[in-house]
């Protein structure tokens, strides 16, 4: 399963689908995520609305969060692979209904890639041709 750092930032931050992503992390065999997804975790989280902390902070709270639960930093896919996912991501599924962005769309690639379900929080996947977890 990958996590996607909507995921990440929910249950470090209290958000109301903290537990249910909680919960898919227990039960997922092998949850793994992306350097992107740590990287926009760390980001969102640095915000005042969320922690409020420098991101270098973020980065080490997200960092021992993953270690904790045993979510695996994978590498993205092989470049050729990555490239022609994320692509295909954008132009499917960057329209007025789906708002993927940049992560989203390497999200969408890994996914794809590892035939994995996501877990996110972030509605743009539901309409997707991802499964999506729970």
């Amino acid at each position: 399963m990958f996590v996607d750092a909507a995921a990440i930032v929910a249950m470090l931050s209290q958000e109301a689908e903290a537990e249910r992503c909680a919960q898919a992390i227990v039960e997922a065999s092998a949850p793994f995520t992306s350097a992107i997804a740590v990287w926009e975790a760390s980001m969102a989280l640095s915000r005042s609305e969320k922690l409020a902390v420098p991101v270098e902070v973020s980065l080490k709270i997200v960092s021992r969060f993953l270690e904790e639960r045993a979510i695996a930093l994978r590498e993205l896919p092989p470049a050729s692979d990555t490239t022609s996912l994320s692509i295909e991501a954008a132009s499917r599924f960057r329209n007025n209904a789906i708002r993927l962005n940049l992560a989203d769309c390497f999200h969408y690639a890994c996914a794809r890639y590892y035939a994995v379900p996501v877990l996110s929080t972030a509605d743009e996947f539901r309409l997707t041709d991802l499964e999506i977890v729970p």
